[in-house]
């Protein structure tokens, strides 16, 4: 008798384990069906911009097709051109109707952007990997983030430069460095940065146009372009021995064989970077999140660190064994870069062309 009760006992207490072990099951299973529902639901045609050239080709051959890969259902289509252009777009077509659902582009094209709400805020649960994104490199708001960081410092010929460049203002103070020197012009927003960054050398505030422009000065002659191969080139030619120069550009220079070097100024440095952001009048919101998600992920991060030596944004991402030893900076060194007031460079840009056409050129 006392074993037929334990057994009875034993018998209820499995068939109520059964049920909450059913009951749990369950749940488990519909919430796995919303899941492939939800899945489901990422699919259809998504916009994104994108720059011609290599950074097409990279696209096209290896981002594009990962990520649909990944993404099953999502059909991805480049929109190719340049910033000027998609932002031109955006604002005729207004926010409600924009024809990318997924904006790359630099800051200096997307702040106003966003400040005239055409980005979309980046919810935490459809884009969980900002949360590893350098806090520098986020976004106020979350309505875009920094995915892809191209460190600018000093870029110099080993052969030809004694002085090993250590600051910024070591272009000033070294006597060897006169004549020799390479800058962006106004054109480029290294050329807009070099003003901010110059008068935050020597007055502590990055918005004094007047200082800014007499320091400037000081450093001719100088040769001058709006645009990063030139700068390369000129480096290369030996017109420029010391020049202003993002690093991944240093870097393909110096497995090329070319005796270039690099340092990150003590001051700081300055970047080139891509946003990425979703519009906010975008049809395709999931998949849109779904790829900055995708962008910032650790895999993802370093298909492009191989690619073009763009600093990875996410910090968990391992330098590989490999890349290490050409990389002169790291994510370690991304709280030294410095960051500027977009939305005050571009309110102030007639201004400093106007003045840079007249005083530099």
């Amino acid at each position: 008798m006392a074993n037929s009760a334990r057994s009875g006992r034993h018998s209820y207490v499995d068939r109520r384990s059964f049920l909450r072990t059913a009951a749990a099951g369950a749940t488990a299973a519909a919430v796995a069906i919303g899941g492939r529902r939800a899945w489901a639901q990422t699919g259809g045609t998504l916009t994104v911009t994108s720059y011609g050239g290599p950074w097409e080709q990279f696209m096209r051959g290896t981002i594009v097709p990962a990520f649909e890969k990944e993404h099953p259902g999502v059909k991805v289509e480049l929109a190719i051109g340049l910033s000027k252009d998609w932002v031109a777009k955006l604002k005729v077509a207004g926010k409600d109707n924009p024809p990318y659902d997924v904006v790359v582009t630099n800051e200096v094209w997307a702040a106003p952007l966003r400040a005239e709400g055409h980005y979309a805020k980046l919810p935490a649960d459809k884009v969980p990997n900002a949360k590893d994104v350098a806090p520098n490199l986020r976004i106020k708001d979350d309505t875009g983030v920094l995915a892809l960081v191209g460190p600018i410092g000093l870029s110099y010929r080993t052969d030809k430069i004694k002085t090993v460049p250590k600051s910024w203002k070591d272009l000033w103070t070294v006597p060897e460095y006169k004549g020799k020197i390479g800058i962006y012009n106004i054109v480029n927003s290294a050329g807009q940065m070099t003003i901010c960054l110059t008068s935050k050398l020597w007055t502590g505030g990055d918005k004094d146009i007047d200082t800014a422009y007499k320091k400037i000065a000081e450093l001719k002659p100088f040769k001058q372009t709006d645009f990063s191969g030139d700068m390369e080139k000129l480096l290369v030619q030996g017109e420029v021995l010391i020049g202003i120069l993002d690093m991944p550009a240093a870097v393909r220079l110096k497995k090329s064989g070319a005796p270039i070097g690099w340092v990150a100024p003590s001051e700081g440095m300055i970047m080139f970077e891509q946003d990425v952001a979703v519009t906010a009048g975008s049809k395709n919101k999931p998949a849109a999140f779904a790829f900055v998600n995708w962008m910032l992920k650790r895999e993802t991060q370093e298909m492009w660190l191989r690619q073009f030596y763009w600093l990875p944004a996410n910090t968990q991402v391992k330098m590989p064994d490999d890349i290490r030893p050409i990389m002169p900076v790291t994510q370690a060194d991304i709280p030294k870069i410095l960051l500027w007031d977009w939305l005050w460079i571009n309110d102030q840009k007639p201004k400093l062309v106007d003045r840079w056409n007249r005083e530099m050129s």
